[in-house]
């Protein structure tokens, strides 16, 4: 009840946006397409309508974000927990406004608790994150996020593995500080970065509403299914 009277305040306050198109990061000034995200709420919940405007793309028919399912069970003194969630959304108009490409995101999580002795407990937690965006022309693009924060006496932040594939090209993502370069894990960090063999191929900047950036050397006819991939990494990261 409380979290849904929270999430019912947050609607109630949220309001449209205007585009903040930040700059570029290093490798993408005078080299890329920008889409700067528009109308989109800074509040996330059952009530809240998470659509929002990414350069000439509408990001809509959000559906199942707030479900999940799962379960717990004990083996020993061990506790496990899983849990399974997803939802779907498209993305649709475009410069032709005939754009309509369908995306399916699903996560599931495994949370492993082992006490020792007194107060110390041993804890892991394994997660997976997937979009699969497919485009009306057969273009086909998956957002792979894993993380998996091995086994430690205290709750801490996981190793995180990004990725995300075009029609079979994988492009890992790494996170870029204040002046567009890519950074340790462990640092402050701004947005995301696609770096292929022969650089950069396309960024996503998070200071609200948020902005992407598609690098010139990235073919046009991959462009729209990067650009649902990394919209599937907006919402699943939230405004």
């Amino acid at each position: 009840m409380l979290s849904g009277s929270l999430s019912l305040l947050a609607w109630l306050g949220a309001c449209s946006s205007t585009p903040v198109v930040m700059q570029a990061p290093a490798g993408f000034e005078g080299q890329s397409l920008t889409l700067a995200a528009a109308n989109r709420s800074r509040a996330t919940g059952l009530l809240v309508d998470e659509s929002f405007d990414l350069g000439p793309y509408r990001v809509t028919g959000i559906e199942g974000k707030n479900s999940s399912s799962g379960g717990s069970f004990q083996i020993g003194g061990a506790k496990v927990e899983n849990k399974r969630g997803g939802f779907s959304y498209r993305m649709v108009g475009g410069s032709s406004g005939r754009t309509e490409v369908s995306a399916q995101c699903s996560s599931k999580s495994h949370e492993t608790s082992v006490p020792l002795f007194s107060a110390v407990t041993l804890q892991r937690y394994k997660a997976n994150f997937a979009c699969d965006c497919r485009t009306q022309d057969g273009h086909n693009s998956t957002l792979s996020i894993a993380s998996d924060s091995g086994w430690q006496g205290a709750a801490g932040s996981n190793p995180v593995r990004l990725l995300i594939t075009v029609d079979g090209t994988e492009y890992p993502l790494g996170r870029y500080d204040v002046n567009g370069r890519l950074v340790a894990d462990d640092e402050p960090f701004y947005g995301y970065r696609l770096d292929g063999p022969s650089g950069p191929v396309a960024a996503l900047g998070l200071s609200y509403p948020g902005t992407v950036w598609l690098h010139e050397r990235l073919p046009a006819a991959k462009r729209e299914a990067m650009s649902c991939a990394l919209a599937g990494l907006m919402l699943h990261r939230g405004p």
